[in-house]
């Protein structure tokens, strides 16, 4: 065996081998030369190991594929506007007046415990006394909350009061649906999410497309442009010190939710509010890899439990939040996500929903807002929910300046018969006509990984794929080889003895 190494180092193409088996060099120049080439080998492995680890913790990357994607491939966002003013007061007071009611209690009085339902949203101090005797009185006229609350919102028609889209005047209902969101009574345009029929109106549906618009220019004249009117006079309850708008700017598939893209609009000001979007999507090869290796789902990939139209990372956390206060209280707020088959919470049931804020208010259900190191180790995603591996994204900006029409001769027809006084005017569009196409694949493919391989063995060592046959074929088939010849000639010394 040694004599077949020692011809192996003399005829190999890797580097420094023939010089440690050199017959003119000395003892010491030879174990140079080996000390040389173990380092080398040394080195060589630990670079292919960091290499091997780095691919295993790193199975995918997302890089920049074009800043010049289309927008007009891109979904215009979902914008869904929600009133400060959770409560109209003259519909609260109207409505408690029509009630059955404690005889010691007055109609202003019961439209003051209205306000207990906005408890749900993380405001006010839990009051179990006046919990209860709300209850009773909603029992006493056969009433729920989603019910009540629907009818003391303010109403999309008296919210938005003229409607634009793509430079052409449309009649809001239209264009807007009232929906259920997080933020209470809201009302929608383009939104696509729920899985059942939609909220606009039969006679209307004509006009609403089958999938969510898109536009084919910039420009607030191409966008979407609203007249809101934040009726100053009927603020009862909020939620911010302020009157006017929370905007909601998010994909046309996914729940109206906190972590959309939200923008403040104030009561007389003019906002001009830019979307800049983006563009994600999984290559061939990274959908090949398991979910939890590429962090993400396709398509179908994950199920949800019914109650929205597509799968997105955004749906599945409502879900998981709305199970989660199921669990706990055995019904779910009016501000959840609810497709009927689950009890509405009752107001008795408010003291338990109030406790467990923290499983539907938080970004992570079941975590609280102090969390600890981070760290790397691989960890089980909340709720089983991982983002989409295609998915839009649209971040937005806002410039606001006071609403004054008095020296303005644009856009003359849509505020005629109109008296602007505490309005606010909104135009969301989209900034450009190209947008940043985002692109997740593997770091690299098998002919990537072979080159890597190669190069850093070649690198350190010369090695090749020559070079790895040379080896197989000196400890094989040169081996088998040897045995031949020498039986062979052993057989032959034997013959010319016996002859």
């Amino acid at each position: 065996m040694s004599r077949k190494l020692r011809e192996l180092f003399q005829s190999t193409a890797l580097h420094g081998y023939s010089q440690i088996v050199r017959d003119k060099y000395t003892v010491a120049e030879r174990s140079i030369w080996a000390g040389v080439v173990v380092a080398s080998t040394i080195s060589a492995l630990t670079l292919l190991l960091i290499s091997w680890s780095w691919e295993v913790e790193t199975p995918t990357v997302t890089v920049m594929e074009s800043t010049n994607y289309p927008t007009w491939n891109i979904p215009f966002p979902a914008v869904t506007v929600c009133p400060v003013n959770k409560i109209a007061a003259s519909a609260a007071l109207a409505r408690a007046e029509t009630m059955q009611r404690p005889a010691n209690m007055t109609a202003g009085e019961l439209a003051q415990l209205f306000k207990l339902f906005l408890h749900v949203s993380g405001l006010g101090q839990s009051d179990p006394a006046s919990y209860q005797l709300l209850h009773d009185v909603l029992v006493l006229n056969g009433l729920e909350i989603p019910q009540l609350m629907g009818e003391l919102a303010p109403p999309c028609a008296a919210m938005i009061e003229r409607c634009r889209w793509k430079g052409t005047q449309w009649r809001c209902d239209h264009l807007f649906q009232p929906v259920n969101t997080t933020e209470g009574q809201c009302c929608s345009f383009n939104y696509y999410g729920p899985r059942k029929d939609t909220d606009y109106a039969r006679k209307t549906t004509v006009s609403v497309p089958k999938k969510p618009r898109r536009v084919m220019a910039s420009g607030f004249q191409t966008g979407l442009t609203v007249l809101l009117q934040p009726s100053v006079d009927e603020y009862f309850a909020t939620d911010v010190g302020t009157y006017g708008f929370k905007l909601m700017m998010h994909s046309a598939n996914d729940f109206p939710d906190l972590d959309a893209e939200i923008k403040m609009v104030l009561a007389g000001t003019e906002s001009f509010v830019t979307i800049n979007p983006s563009a994600t999507y999984a290559t061939d090869d990274a959908m090949k890899l398991k979910p939890s290796l590429r962090n993400c789902y396709g398509r179908h990939e994950q199920r949800l439990g019914g109650m929205m139209n597509r799968s997105s990372y955004v749906n599945c956390m409502v879900e998981c939040r709305s199970a989660m206060i199921y669990a706990r209280c055995g019904c779910l707020p009016y501000n959840l996500l609810n497709n009927g088959s689950r009890k509405n919470c009752e107001v008795r049931d408010t003291e338990c929903v109030v406790r467990a804020r923290e499983l539907y208010l938080h970004a992570v259900p079941a975590i609280g807002a102090s969390v600890g190191p981070v760290t790397y180790e691989p960890v089980a995603p909340p709720c089983g929910c991982l983002p989409a591996c295609t998915k839009m994204q649209y971040p937005a900006e806002i410039i606001t300046g006071p609403l004054n029409r008095r020296y303005s001769f644009n856009a003359m027809s849509f505020f005629k018969d109109i008296e602007l006084k505490n309005q606010s005017l909104v135009h969301i569009y989209f900034a450009d006509l190209t947008a940043i196409h985002y692109r997740m694949d593997i770091p690299q493919d098998s002919l990537g990984t072979l080159a890597s391989v190669g190069g850093l063995l070649g690198l350190f060592l010369g090695f090749s794929i020559i070079t790895g046959f040379e080896m197989i074929y000196f400890f094989t088939i040169r081996l088998l080889f040897d045995a031949y010849v020498k039986q062979f000639c052993g057989q032959t010394a034997v013959l010319n003895n016996a002859k």
